[in-house]
């Protein structure tokens, strides 16, 4: 079985959104926002429905950036990866999410262990180092 998912990877002033879960099976861990498709909608609509629901701010900007499927338990987790850009304050408007947080490279290595999944520092270390215009450099 396939569980498809989206989130998106937002930098600002080369540090990385990050959103601490409430869910049980996740409690306190780190990750991008985001979360599962809705039937019909695709996994960009995802994202961004996500990112109102969550944090009650817009993102626009919307690129893919990997999708990656991780063998679980369970079966497949597809996720899609996006970047965006975010235009408003954000505000924790969901009850699967704890906080947020803008984290460094060199934070997101010390807190691995924290990640909801390893992939995830990868993703912010490819996307940090190859990309420093979309970092602020």
């Amino acid at each position: 079985m396939i569980e498809s998912v989206a989130d998106v990877l937002v930098i600002e002033n080369n540090k990385v959104l990050l959103v601490q879960q409430k869910q049980q099976s996740c409690y306190g861990l780190w990750g991008f926002p985001g979360g599962h498709l809705e039937p019909g909608e695709t996994a960009q609509e995802a994202v961004v429905r996500e990112i109102h629901e969550e944090l009650g701010t817009v993102l626009m900007q919307v690129k893919p950036f990997k999708v990656t499927h991780i063998e679980l338990p369970g079966g497949t987790l597809e996720l899609n990866t996006f970047t965006g850009v975010l235009r408003g304050p954000l505000v924790l408007e969901d009850h699967e999410l704890m906080a947020y947080g803008w984290f460094s490279l060199e934070s997101l290595q010390i807190m691995r262990e924290r990640l909801r999944l390893p992939i995830l520092l990868e993703h912010a270390q490819e996307l940090l180092i190859s990309l420093p215009s979309v970092a602020g450099k």
